[in-house]
């Protein structure tokens, strides 16, 4: 069995946003063990961030930073760090009429698929494809 870390600094999100990362690694048959650290934050924290990294000064909901480093105590695969603002995510469950869970889940799936790669940003094909596996890694949750 592959082995993963996946630290979560909010611990009322943190089972959720595990169970999501893990899917989405399953999903993306990821088979050798990996590092992922996510901070949850609000609005302002998450603003600072944009602001400092992609030049976009508003929150936003989700964050990724790729990383790709073997970390040397545990020989892991440390795929970056995800940032998710619990503010956004409330006001998009509630605009979308869903659970704030499953808002958390989406959120954690999108990441990691950034964290691997994908950019819907960059390429209309990666918009595609990353709308598509979000779909069906959120389905099998």
């Amino acid at each position: 069995m592959v082995k993963h870390k996946i630290y979560v600094s909010d611990k009322k999100y943190s089972k959720i946003v595990k169970k999501a990362i893990i899917a989405a690694l399953v999903f993306e048959r990821i088979d050798y063990g990996c590092e992922i650290n996510v901070k949850i934050t609000d609005n302002a924290g998450i603003q600072q961030l944009n602001r400092d990294y992609r030049k976009k000064d508003a929150p936003t909901d989700v964050l990724s930073f790729p990383m790709g480093d073997i970390n040397p105590e545990n020989n892991l695969m440390i795929l970056g760090d995800i940032v998710i603002s619990e503010e956004k995510a409330k006001e998009q469950s509630e605009n979308l009429n869903q659970s704030l869970e499953r808002e958390f889940m989406f959120l954690a799936v999108h990441a990691v698929l950034h964290l691997l790669g994908y950019d819907h940003e960059l390429s209309e094909e990666d918009d595609f494809v990353m709308i598509n596996k979000q779909k069906e890694i959120i389905k099998n949750l």
